[in-house]
């Protein structure tokens, strides 16, 4: 989080003149800001070997950079904070919160950042490190252009699935008994806003 500091007016008066400031880069046509309000984060995994539950995040924020005409140039950065996990009931989401899942006192955001885009087909392959429980790992991960729309200004959507191992990620509780699997499914879709 940036924090804005005001200087008092007396010291910018007193101060010694300096070189002007650069410009802050304008932003395009195709830069996108996460509408958090009609974005999602599902996951689910295996419970006691039998069937899947699923549970959700409550809260994205993010930027996107995309060109339709440019897919390669597209760029992602996403952060979830892991209070805002739920799953329906306060004990397990405490327990998720402790140090046997995210630790969310030490590591209280999960954050992807890409590194490459590729297109393939009608599809985006992105690469980024997605960071966790004070682990980083490199995913690539399929991403679906769902389309643009018009409600209180220009939107645009994406979608993608994919699979995590979470003790690659040092989250092992509940594994070796087959109580709560290892591989957890990721459904994010994204729904963004032209910046201004």
């Amino acid at each position: 989080m940036k924090t804005l500091l005001l200087l008092p007016l007396s010291f910018a008066l007193f101060a010694l003149p300096t070189a002007p400031s650069a410009p802050s880069a304008p932003r395009g046509d195709h830069d996108w800001t996460v509408d958090g309000g009609h974005s999602s984060v599902v996951f689910r995994v295996k419970h006691a070997n039998a069937s899947w539950f699923q549970g959700m995040f409550d809260k994205v924020d993010g930027k996107v950079t995309f060109d339709p005409a440019k897919p390669e140039a597209t760029s992602v950065q996403l952060t979830i904070p892991v209070d805002s996990v739920d799953t329906n009931d306060q004990k397990r989401d405490a327990h998720l919160k402790n140090q046997d899942f995210f630790n969310s006192k030490e590591n209280p955001e999960i954050t992807f950042k890409s590194t490459k885009v590729a297109k393939k087909g009608e599809m985006l392959e992105v690469t980024g490190d997605l960071a966790m429980a004070g682990k980083s790992k490199t995913v690539t991960i399929p991403v679906e252009f769902t389309g643009t729309g018009e409600f209180y200004g220009k939107r645009a959507g994406f979608m993608t699935t994919f699979t995590i191992n979470r003790s690659d990620f040092g989250m092992t509780y509940g594994v070796d008994k087959n109580a709560l699997g290892d591989e957890v499914t990721l459904q994010i879709a994204l729904e963004t806003i032209q910046a201004k």
